[in-house]
């Protein structure tokens, strides 16, 4: 079929694809190993690259796209390259600018989504959209989903909007449509898959009338309309006579079917990856779809490309052995012709204290011992949380430190609100907090509320969370008044509580009655699940004190990083899957712990688990020059000691790669002693604030009021109530509980050893 929006002559004319005069197709293969040679010359049909990491896949792919101009074998409008970021189209780009000249900028060199938008742009009218049709971004398209929940009595707070949301990004990306999505579980029968079924039917409806898009829409309209159209299919697959994709491994359902569908019938389709680095399967990337490749395009050619040429042997061997031990993959075994390297370095930790000293000591022998630079070193943790203690050991050692595509753990949103609430308990007075959390899970208490509020506490010399407590009379009514004496009712709670519990407890307990975990547990998103770690990894922190407001207090310091040296960059601290694409001469990888890495919630599912051993795969080959690796014995989590097993992957690593820098079993240490490199790190370097001995967190001190022998009847003296009388006793040593009441605060719970309590004189 002749297409009249597809002008071939207008674009390119009859004549022959002309040979570039100013390449030379020779002269592009030079430097080249014979694989790539292979990879950049191949012509005539499917071509799969198997890339290895470190084996130079971006130079293999800008030589080919210029070698396929250099030979006439392509004009540049004729080349398709897609990418998964905008940063990666530029650099390609840019590179086979340097090498074709101007000629360049008539490819077409973008990101799915990109590359998607443009084609929509030009031919929305087939869907019934118009050409000016706007893109909802993730927080519009979750107000709409909210928006319809009111409409159909779905109840917000058990059900997360941000929840449903999810489920139809997902089932976009498998292509689903809101019936098949509804009969995919248990054949139709569950009820929330129905509710979600319809909120998805109402949400593209209101897209479409609204000439929207949103994010995943881009790809899957960008499919629909090359079905619906094939007028519209057959123009693109004339123009793309060659089809390139980075990263392939990382495609999903929707990708997969979008570049199948151009280089159907010309079939000169060339994608590069590496199935042992498929990493993103929580962002629905389906690793099938490299791996059977080569089945949908029987006739496709693979070529492997092995030789790594940025880590030394060493690495690369505790790679392979390590990976080796999946089934889902491409074989292969990653070499190199440079140094063999040093062994890789292994410290088994007391704890995640002792861990994260080591860590601190670990990086400046970088510094010292082989004179790199910060910015030459990364550390990398399995989860957001882990980076807590690692940040508040850095400071300590005056390293320079930055956290990589996220925040510092102390500045986390859910980790902010934790605090705010918990100063709240020890200083009622709080301003900048209560304002901070009184609406915060959602309690309707919004701007014109706080505003009352505000005005109330002025005129009656109030400070705004005093005025909280009067609510009714500040002028609210309806939902607005019933979340601020809700809010108030639950501070006034938890600071009852706080006379008997420690702080690793409150903050469980602020986490718990605020609302905030249920609030967290209704988004059944992994991004939710983060959140409740670095939560927990706050009471953690918390129960290493002895009491809350020593806590608060030593938590507005240890985020005070203004006094590091910076002259030299910075040591990057980041989670395992944002280092996925760069590399560093020294890396450590940390919490290397059956349930922490392999995570816990992949230990019994046999591909999740693949994936895990993918991402510590990709881990190791990060690392340049030095490789170290770290456990703990014990680790806290919800302020409670767990006892942990080395990870499968720690294992993994054959011995005879392997440095081991400490004994076998939990011993404490208060020093360690490199004897390869004569490197002595000692616990009272870096041991300044909690982390004592071998990084520990010290026992907690008691105030000595359970020693006094009180009797009900006695009176006491308490630093912050004042004067009462014991009115109960019960309990002995640590754990010994009474009951006060106060002359002017009334009945108190109070945990003796935690409690600043002494005898009236």
């Amino acid at each position: 079929m002749t297409s009249s929006r597809f002008d071939d002559e207008a674009l390119w004319g009859n004549d022959p694809v002309p040979v570039s005069s100013s390449l030379d197709a020779a002269w592009l293969l030079e430097g080249l190993t014979q694989p790539q040679r292979d990879a950049v010359t191949h012509r005539g049909g499917p071509l799969l690259i198997v890339a290895g990491a470190g084996s130079g896949k971006t130079r293999v792919l800008t030589r080919r796209v210029a070698h396929l101009m250099a030979t006439g074998d392509a004009r540049a409008a004729e080349i398709l390259a897609i990418t998964f970021t905008n940063k990666a189209a530029q650099e390609m780009k840019t590179r086979v600018r340097d090498l074709v000249g101007p000629d360049a900028d008539r490819m077409w060199v973008a990101t799915f989504h990109s590359a998607c938008l443009r084609m929509l742009r030009a031919h929305a009218e087939v869907l019934g959209y118009e050409r000016g049709f706007t893109i909802y971004d993730a927080g519009d398209a979750e107000t709409a989903v909210e928006r319809i929940m009111k409409e159909l009595g779905i109840d917000t707070k058990r059900v997360s909007p941000r929840s449903v949301y999810a489920a139809i990004s997902g089932a976009k990306n498998e292509m689903m449509t809101p019936t098949e999505y509804a009969n995919a579980g248990h054949g139709g029968s569950d009820p929330q898959r129905q509710r979600v079924a319809e909120v998805f039917r109402l949400y593209d409806a209101r897209l479409l009338q609204a000439n929207a898009m949103d994010f995943d829409d881009l790809l899957l309209n960008a499919v629909r309309m090359l079905r619906f159209d094939r007028e519209v299919l057959e123009g693109y697959r004339r123009r793309f006579r060659h089809v390139l994709v980075d990263e392939f491994q990382d495609t999903n359902g929707v990708q997969n079917e979008l570049v199948t569908m151009l280089a159907e019938e010309h079939r000169d389709i060339c994608v590069v990856g590496d199935s042992d680095q498929s990493i993103y399967r929580f962002r629905a990337a389906d690793i099938r779809n490299i791996l059977l490749f080569s089945e949908r395009f029987s006739d496709a050619t693979t070529i492997m490309l092995e030789q790594n040429f940025r880590s030394t042997q060493v690495i690369l061997d505790a790679a392979n052995a390590v990976i080796s031990q999946n089934t889902a993959r491409h074989p292969k075994r990653l070499f190199t012709e440079g140094s063999p390297g040093d062994k890789i370095r292994r410290y088994r930790a007391q704890d995640e204290y002792d861990e994260a000293r080591w860590v601190a000591s670990e990086v400046r022998r970088f510094r010292d011992v082989h004179g790199l630079q910060w910015s030459d070193m990364a550390v990398f943790y399995r989860t957001n949380a882990a980076s807590r203690v690692l940040e508040e050991e850095m400071l300590r050692a005056g390293v320079a430190y930055r956290v990589i595509s996220g925040q510092r753990f102390y500045e986390r949103k859910e980790i902010k609100n934790a605090l705010a609430y918990a100063r709240l308990i020890v200083n009622p007075r709080d301003e900048a907090s209560a304002r901070r959390v009184i609406n915060e899970p959602k309690r309707g208490v919004g701007d014109v509320a706080q505003g009352k509020i505000s005005s109330f506490g002025a005129e009656r010399n109030l400070s705004f969370a005093e005025a909280v407590g009067y609510a009714q009379e500040a002028g609210l009514t309806g939902k607005a008044l019933t979340g601020a004496t809700d809010f108030f009712a639950t501070l006034e709670q938890l600071r009852a509580l706080n006379n008997d519990l420690p702080p690793g407890e409150m903050i469980e307990a602020i986490i718990r009655e605020t609302g905030i975990e249920e609030t967290l547990l209704a988004e059944h998103s992994d991004e939710a699940k983060g959140r409740l770690e670095n939560l927990g990894e706050l009471a953690s922190a918390a129960s290493q004190y002895e009491t809350l407001l020593e806590f608060v207090e030593q938590m507005s310091l240890v985020s005070e990083s203004d006094h590091l040296d910076d002259a030299a960059g910075t040591v990057s601290l980041m989670t395992i899957h944002v280092a996925k694409g760069l590399e560093f001469p020294a890396v450590i990888i940390t919490g290397l712990e059956e349930g922490n890495f392999p995570h816990s919630r992949a230990m019994d599912n046999p591909e999740e688990l693949e994936e895990e051993r993918r991402l510590c795969y990709v881990a190791i080959t990060r690392a340049m020059k030095f490789l170290s690796v770290t456990h703990a014995w014990t680790r806290t989590r919800w302020g409670q000691h767990q006892d942990n097993i080395e990870s499968r992957f720690f294992r993994e690593i054959p011995e005879k790669l392997i440095n081991d820098l400490a004994s076998t079993a939990p011993v404490r240490r208060s020093s360690f002693r490199d004897e390869d490199h004569g490197f002595e790190g000692r616990g009272g370097s870096f041991s300044e604030g909690r982390a004592i001995g071998a990084g520990t967190a010290p026992p907690a001190r008691s105030t000595g009021a359970e020693l006094l022998g009180l009797v009900a009847g006695e009176r006491v003296i308490h630093d912050r109530y004042g004067m009462g009388t014991v009115q109960t006793v019960s309990g002995s040593g640590p754990r010994t509980r009474a009951t006060v009441s106060f002359d002017k605060f009334g009945d108190k719970q109070l945990v003796l050893s935690l409690t600043p309590l002494r005898r009236a004189e």
